[in-house]
This record gives C-alpha cells, structure tokens and sequence, in this order.
C-alpha cells in the first residue's frame, strides 16, 4: 500500500470503530433504560419500512394516474360526430330523442337542455317536424386534460308537416367535450354563424 494512502485507510477504519462504538453505547443505554434510543437496526429497519411505503404510495398513485380513461383524438371527433349528428337530426316520430340528447350531455349543457327538453319535444311533435342534419367536419380546437374545445361544421334542413322544406343551413359552432361515467358527452355549446 502507498504512503500516502496509509494515514486515509487508518482514519476510516477510527472513523467506522467510532460510529460502532457509538451505536453499541445507544444500545446498552437503552437497554439500561436510561435513555430511549434507537439502535443501528431499528434505524435502519425504519429507514427501509419508509424508503418501501414511499415506493409503493408511488406505485399506486402513478398506477390511478395511468388507469383513469384517455381519450385520443380520434376519440373525440367520433364522440363529439354522434352527438352533434342527434341534435341536428329532429324527428317528430322519435318521443325519446329528448332522452338520448340528455344521456349524451353532461355540465352545463345537460342543465340547460334537461330545463327545455319537454318544450323541444312538444314543438318537434306538435310541428311534425323533421330535421336531416350533417357533421360537414369536426376538428380538435384545445385539450385541457380529459376534456377538449371541438369545432364542428354543420348543415341542417328541417321539413314542417305542411310540406315547407327550408334550404340547407351551414353553420359553425363550438362543443366542449367532458367525459362523464366512461363516456365523452357534450359539456357546452356555442353557435358561431
């Protein structure tokens, strides 16, 4: 062994004979009675019970993080197609379509709508109307977290039961998507033209 790393080995080795004779003192204080400590083991079996808590608190919060439902994109453009095409679709023959439109909905949008569903019914049913509508595009405008801003283009022609059939409207409007018990239901809406 060289010289010069005589005097280092020797100050470890006083180093590690004093922490052990400082443990060992703990010890037989302890066991004495006259002082309530903790020993080399007990310290280091807390410092693993903690080190292995923390590990499996991490595992089980990232595994609920990861297991809650993400939506993909396409996800959202197919979710938010069907329950734009119910809306733009008014059947007079169909009582339950107030129902679907309010088991698609969720937030705000199902508040308000569920506040005028049985006004939208007796008009649909009263007027024998009948609407076709069309999902012309939709696009993804924002995603914040398990929820997303849609834009969606749209026409619509309604046909009354006295034979007046209105010209396609276009029109462009804005559809939060929110996801609610595993599925992705309109949240709000916005017309824009």
């Amino acid at each position: 062994m060289p010289d010069d790393a005589r005097p280092l080995a020797r100050l470890r080795a006083t180093r590690r004979a004093v922490r052990e004779a400082r443990d060992d003192l703990i010890d037989v204080k302890a066991a004495a009675g006259r002082r309530i400590g903790l020993g080399r083991r007990q310290t280091a079996a807390i410092v693993v019970i903690t080190v292995v808590v923390a590990a499996l608190v991490g595992v089980a919060s990232w595994r609920f993080a990861t297991a809650s439902v993400r939506y993909s994109d396409g996800e959202f453009v197919a979710a938010t197609t069907q329950r734009v095409s119910l809306l733009l679709e008014a059947d007079s023959s169909d009582p339950m379509r107030a129902r679907r439109i309010l088991s698609g909905a969720t937030g705000e949008f199902h508040d308000s709508f569920a506040q005028s569903a049985d006004a939208y019914s007796q008009y649909i049913e009263s007027a024998r109307t009948r609407g076709s509508g069309a999902v012309d595009g939709v696009a993804l405008a924002r995603r914040d977290g398990e929820s997303a801003l849609m834009l969606v283009a749209a026409s619509v022609r309604i046909t009354t039961a006295d034979g007046t059939d209105d010209a396609a409207s276009a029109f462009r409007m804005r559809v939060q998507m929110a996801p609610e018990d595993g599925e992705l239901k309109i949240a709000g809406i916005e017309v824009l033209s």
